[in-house]
């Protein structure tokens, strides 16, 4: 496997803009080898089981979802009536974070609170200015979402100290951080690494002992950078006979995306997919394709299921997306603060929750901003079970 590294900013500088999608992840970023590792064990080239077995997953994911994650009860729920919520995303201008914001907006609103957002921007020194001011304004609590602990660690524990609980959404806890009772972390490594690795599989089932794929290796933080090496691992375990390759590249280099991109397909002319962790990259990443003359052999696969994602698999631009039910995610989110304002330990997120959009499904669904906000694209019934778990029906 060939490797390009685009150089890169502090990873805290940046965090894991993707991984909800996610839109949204355990093992170690090191160096992973399609030359070197055959970690699918024996066995020279992809089964036809496999391919179908692959398929067939692909095909359950695209249906329509009617089965959400059970959700636990809270045995003794706190009340969020009249609570004051700051909500601070990393950087809001990306669909799916503000995606996930409007979920955490809806359910705070049934329980109650009063909520207020502030917009990270992708700047540490604006993250820090968010939480001063929800600290000057002695709100109850705060949901950073996709914020790195160790970006504006100084500014978290200051208000900590003062009495407002913060939720650190959608980040492994850091090793660096001062354990206090208000300071609490909802782990989404293990559900991004499987959202990753849905992809790998996706883009087997798509071309099957053929794929030639090319990863982009999302590094702008840990999570990311494990679900990265998780996601090439797992297209090994799937067809250890596959070539493949990768590139790493930040939010902060995007702008030297695309001409990466173009050099690795120069570099190795009979890729035939790439597969890109979030819809926000893949406009540079197609670029990247018509520069190196090389855009009608690629097939594109990626997840987060943005409004242009979607657009871009109905005009047949992108072979599918993994969907991210953002408003669900924020949901998830104010369970994950429920269990803390209630003196529980709160649940890392370890389930993947997705639907594939194909060219088949997608020509059904009603694209729109206003419809991205909502359920209608991935199905409903969750709700119900969250406001029983917190005691409000």
């Amino acid at each position: 496997m060939s490797r390009t590294t685009i150089p890169v900013r502090p990873a805290w500088a940046l965090a894991a803009v993707a991984s909800l999608s996610l839109v949204l992840t355990a093992c170690g970023a090191g160096e992973s080898s399609s030359d070197t590792a055959d970690t699918a064990g024996t066995g020279s080239t992809a089964s036809a089981a496999s391919v179908d077995e692959a398929k067939a997953q692909v095909d359950e994911w695209s249906k329509e979802i009617t089965e959400w994650p059970e959700v636990t009860p809270i045995a003794e729920p706190a009340d969020l009536k009249g609570k004051k919520v700051t909500i601070i995303p990393l950087g809001d201008q990306i669909p799916v974070i503000h995606g996930v914001g409007e979920g955490e907006k809806q359910a705070l609103e049934k329980l109650g609170a009063s909520v207020n957002v502030c917009d990270g921007k992708f700047n540490p020194t604006t993250v820090a200015d968010c939480l001063k001011t929800a600290g000057d304004q002695k709100v109850d609590y705060v949901i950073t979402n996709f914020v790195d602990y160790d970006m504006v660690p100084a500014a978290i524990d200051a208000l900590t100290k003062s009495g407002t609980k913060v939720l650190i959404g959608s980040m492994h806890e850091s090793k660096k951080a001062k354990k206090n009772e208000n300071l609490a972390f909802f782990d989404a490594t293990e559900r991004v690494a499987l959202l990753y690795e849905a992809m790998a599989t996706d883009a087997f089932a798509g071309q099957g002992e053929k794929t030639k794929p090319l990863f982009l290796k999302l590094m702008d933080s840990s999570t990311t950078k494990t679900a990265s090496e998780r996601m090439i691992t797992k297209f090994e375990e799937l067809c250890p006979s596959c070539e493949s390759s990768s590139v790493e590249f930040t939010t902060a280099n995007l702008d030297k995306l695309s001409s990466t991109v173009s050099a690795e397909l120069v570099s190795n002319p009979d890729t035939n997919a790439i597969v890109v962790p979030v819809d926000t990259f893949v406009p540079p990443a197609i670029q990247g394709a018509k520069s190196a003359n090389k855009i009608k052999q690629i097939k594109v696969y990626s997840s987060s299921s943005d409004l242009a994602g979607l657009q871009r698999v109905k005009d047949g631009t992108q072979a599918s997306d993994l969907g991210t039910p953002v408003i669900f995610e924020g949901w998830k989110h104010v369970n994950a603060l429920m269990q803390m304002a209630s003196g529980e330990e709160v649940q890392p997120a370890d389930v993947l929750v997705t639907r594939a959009f194909t060219p088949d499904n997608v020509k059904d669904l009603k694209l729109d901003p206003k419809t991205y906000l909502t359920d209608d694209w991935f199905g409903t019934g969750y709700q119900d079970d969250f406001l029983t778990a917190w005691g409000v029906k």
